[in-house]
């Protein structure tokens, strides 16, 4: 009676197998879902303690992209000003007016629209953090910190080849945690904008 009733056991076993192969649970890996990556540069201008500089960066991601052209880009970018400025409204009167320079990056997370269609969107965040540095003044006791950073953005794509795009975003940038003598979290955060070039499998 044993010896049957394992073998009945696995005959249900090998009479359902292709149903149980059929109804396989899809992954990242599997099915329709596509995958890909790209490398990409940014130039762009910013809002430093309330001054307009110019913005450079760069970004990897690995593209995840669904069977309906959406697609979720995971990676990591980096920002920093492109050049040195005065610290305007110096509010420390004993020291002498320092240069300013900035830079920043982190992990991004990015979710496109309709990615294959000729023009769409993008909606990104970074997470991360940042330092900001005085370049002269030797008379501060601190010359730079660390800071941590939040920047969500949106973006306009255009799809000029099937590995070539060219992106327009507009960011904003949220700092916490600065503790440098004449700089605040409010210096740190402002807008930007940004034109991006994106090369890769998409």
């Amino acid at each position: 009676m044993k010896s049957i009733s394992i073998a009945a056991f696995f005959s249900l076993i090998l009479f359902l197998s292709p149903d149980l192969q059929a109804q396989q649970s899809e992954t990242l890996f599997s099915g329709s879902v596509r995958h890909g990556g790209y490398g990409a540069l940014f130039h762009g201008v910013t809002s430093l303690n309330g001054q307009a500089t110019y913005l450079k960066g760069s970004k990897g991601a690995w593209v995840i992209r669904f069977d309906n052209g959406n697609a979720l880009h995971v990676g990591f970018s980096g920002y920093r000003s492109d050049q040195n400025f005065d610290v305007v409204n110096w509010r420390e009167s004993g020291n002498e007016i320092p240069e300013l320079k900035t830079n920043y990056g982190g992990f991004e997370l990015e979710y496109t629209i309709r990615s294959l269609d000729l023009f769409h969107f993008g909606f990104q965040t970074l997470v991360g953090s940042g330092d900001v540095r005085y370049q002269n003044g030797s008379s501060f006791d601190k010359k730079s910190d660390n800071f941590f950073v939040v920047q969500p953005g949106a973006s306009l794509y255009v799809n000029v080849t099937s590995w070539f795009r060219i992106s327009g975003s507009v960011l904003y940038r949220y700092a916490s945690n600065v503790n440098l003598a004449g700089t605040s979290d409010t210096d740190l955060s402002g807008l930007s904008v940004a034109a991006g070039l994106r090369f890769g499998k998409f």
